[in-house]
């Protein structure tokens, strides 16, 4: 159906030979995303980490601090402590689910190789087209969590105020844009406009987050084309064809 493709009966034996079908190109790009995936891994485990050792010294000076207080004060801190639980528990239960996710994502992988290993032997090239799917299913999945804006918290006690400070930030993932609007609309011009979260993200500054615009002829069997690429939060898109219905797509990301 597409030009330049060709379909192959997986149960006929000599047109899988004669298309010398190899996997290694595949191989090299699928366990380049599990190492990466390894590492986020790593990542999600040492944040997981700091969160536990952060709540368990709060915990332990809020505990010393209201032992030394009147009675008076016990609701207050039974309040702290609990707004603290929940809190971290919030935070603590997507890292839990995105460490889930990444191990799972590994051992895929680990999985793959292993049988993959076993075909180099046995050559059985229908068995080959399934791992084929099952990588191309897993590098899905890896690249959409490492698409996922992943939070977690600073703590700190302010024993004067008696206050418990909660810092949010990002370690993985940039923000979308969002309230896309459309406006000045022309015969041959609009102007586009957009807002992002100022997110706090680890090692990045939301200032050199970029942006892009794609474009296309609505209902047209075309590739978007990129209109905009810059920091700014709006372009104009000229040069458009009168009685012509486009679509658009935005994303953001980072260098």
């Amino acid at each position: 159906m597409h030009p330049g493709h060709k379909v192959i009966e997986i149960d006929d034996e000599e047109s899988l030979k004669k298309e010398n079908l190899t996997i290694e190109p595949i191989m090299e790009e699928f366990n380049s995303l599990k190492e990466k995936t390894k590492e986020l891994k790593n990542k999600i485990e040492k944040e997981i980490e700091k969160i536990n050792n952060l709540y368990e010294n709060v915990n332990n000076e809020v505990t010393k601090y209201f032992k030394d207080k009147h009675k008076i004060l016990i609701k207050e801190e039974n309040n702290l402590k609990e707004k603290l639980n929940n809190e971290v528990s919030k935070v603590k239960e997507k890292l839990e689910i995105f460490l889930s996710e990444s191990n799972k994502q590994i051992n895929i992988g680990d999985r793959i190789n292993k049988g993959i290993k076993t075909l180099k032997n046995g050559k059985n090239n229908i068995k080959l087209l399934t791992y084929i799917s099952k990588i191309n299913k897993s590098e899905k999945e890896m690249k959409n969590l490492f698409q996922e804006l992943m939070r977690n918290i600073k703590l700190s006690f302010e024993k004067e105020k008696k206050i418990i400070n909660y810092e949010e930030y990002y370690f993985n993932g940039i923000p979308s844009p969002k309230d896309i609007q459309f406006k000045d609309i022309y015969t041959d011009s609009i102007h586009i406009s957009w807002k992002i979260d100022n997110l706090k993200i680890n090692n990045i500054d939301n200032k050199e987050i970029k942006y892009k615009v794609e474009m296309k002829k609505e209902n047209k069997n075309k590739k978007f084309i990129k209109v905009y690429e810059g920091n700014n939060n709006n372009c104009n898109i000229e040069n458009l064809k009168n009685k012509t219905n486009y679509e658009f797509r935005l994303c953001s990301f980072y260098n």
